[in-house]
């Protein structure tokens, strides 16, 4: 008789909309990284708040994910309690059937896991996005009292991951354990974005254009997109025969156009909205840009240099690390519009070859660190699960499971 398989589980808890409109770093962080683990056989389940702004059911699936909501009074403060007492509640339900916790948020979730955890003896791994600790959270300087108990809290983690060099050194700064922290990237689907699935027709992405930049994200004022526009209006003021594609949505848009039109470059700007076929645009395009004022490490940026872009970026968390002047791409310091027309004005002469090598680089550069296999088999070692992390993951997916598992 087969002996019964029962799969490790593994608790994702987001303090989120999940899945949320319109995408999200953490968010599709999450969904990324459930897909791959439950190809290995790990049963991995997403905990959520019932937000108002967000999906209304209890349970739900999302792209074969099963997701919890944790439903709770719209109340301040006693909404909150009552939320993070129930999150509580299910951690310690779930206990004997949990190999491990991992948070994407380090908030009061993410806290409450913490805690629970500790006094469970369940490992937990509490990952900074960097975006919402670095501005006035746990790793704020001027934080006030309640993100110091939150940083006191989560010092309680088994594990804390810093995303970047950056958040490895504020962590470092905030009292936290060398020990206790690994730094491990966000994860790409570097398959996926190599074989871009042609649903966007190139000539239309192009619109004719030379060369084409491409930004892809919100637009929203920490992107620091004026910047961007007021830097092309400098640098590249008479050249129409390049463009820039700005693919996304965001509460900036109408006056990212408007302003556009009042420099006089709208003509040779395209505002495509918000996809789901990012990898036609990125394959369409000859150059990456993102000009951000704050990220932990961006998705888009490392989505763009997996399809073979050379990334022109800010000097900000995440960027700097894989962004290496004159090899991978180009960087300037965050609002500095005239460092950003400079770049600009020399990506403008530069032969195609030059380009297409830096872009090469790009993609080896991040296959080589955050490939989803390389940050999954890094998150799986954290997890206690060692054996599957020492397996060949390609034989993982397609269904062997390794004795004892």
């Amino acid at each position: 008789m087969k002996p019964y398989f029962q799969p490790p589980r593994v608790l994702f808890v987001l303090e989120s909309v999940f899945p949320k409109r319109g995408g999200g770093g953490a968010e599709a962080q999450v969904l990324t990284l459930a897909h791959r683990m439950r190809t290995l056989g790990i049963d991995v389940a997403v905990i959520a708040p019932m937000v108002p702004d967000g999906p209304q059911r209890a349970s739900d699936d999302v792209g074969g994910v099963p997701v919890r909501r944790i439903a709770y009074p719209k109340v301040p403060m006693v909404g909150a309690a009552i939320m993070l007492l129930r999150l509580m509640r299910i951690l310690v339900r779930e206990r004997r059937n949990t190999v491990a916790i991992h948070a994407h948020i380090a908030h009061n979730m993410a806290s409450v896991c913490s805690v629970t955890g500790r006094l469970l003896g369940t490992p937990v791994i509490v990952k900074l996005t960097g975006f919402h600790e670095i501005s006035g959270g746990i790793l704020d300087s001027d934080a006030g009292l309640p993100s110091r108990l939150r940083r006191h809290a989560l010092r309680r983690a088994t594990y804390v991951q810093a995303t970047s060099g950056r958040i490895f050194s504020l962590l470092r700064d905030a009292g936290f354990a060398d020990a206790q922290i690994r730094r491990i990237p966000n994860a790409v689907d570097i398959d996926r974005l190599a074989k871009a699935p042609k649903k966007v027709d190139r000539d239309s992405i192009r619109g004719g254009a030379a060369r084409v930049g491409i930004y892809v994200g919100r637009l929203a004022p920490e992107k620091g997109l004026e910047h961007l526009l007021r830097s092309w209006k400098t640098a590249l003021d008479r050249r129409r025969d390049i463009r820039l594609v700005l693919v996304g949505d965001g509460p900036l848009r109408n006056e990212l156009e408007q302003m556009a039109r009042d420099l006089h470059i709208h003509d040779a700007l395209w505002f495509a909205g918000h996809t789901d076929e990012v990898g036609d645009y990125l394959h369409a395009a000859d150059f990456a840009i993102l000009p951000s004022l704050s990220e932990g490490l961006s998705n888009a940026m490392l989505e763009a240099m997996a399809a073979g872009l050379p990334m022109l970026g800010s000097r900000v968390s995440g960027t700097e690390d894989f962004v290496v002047p004159g090899e991978t791409g180009w960087l300037f310091e965050p609002g500095d519009e005239a460092g950003l027309a400079s770049r600009l004005a020399e990506i403008a002469d530069m032969a195609p070859d030059t380009l297409r090598a830096m872009g090469a680089r790009a993609q080896a550069s991040v296959a080589g660190a955050a490939s989803i296999d390389a940050v999954v088999r890094q998150l799986l070692t954290l997890y206690g699960l060692d054996r599957i992390a020492e397996q060949p993951l390609g034989a993982r997916a397609a269904g062997h499971h390794p004795e004892g598992t």
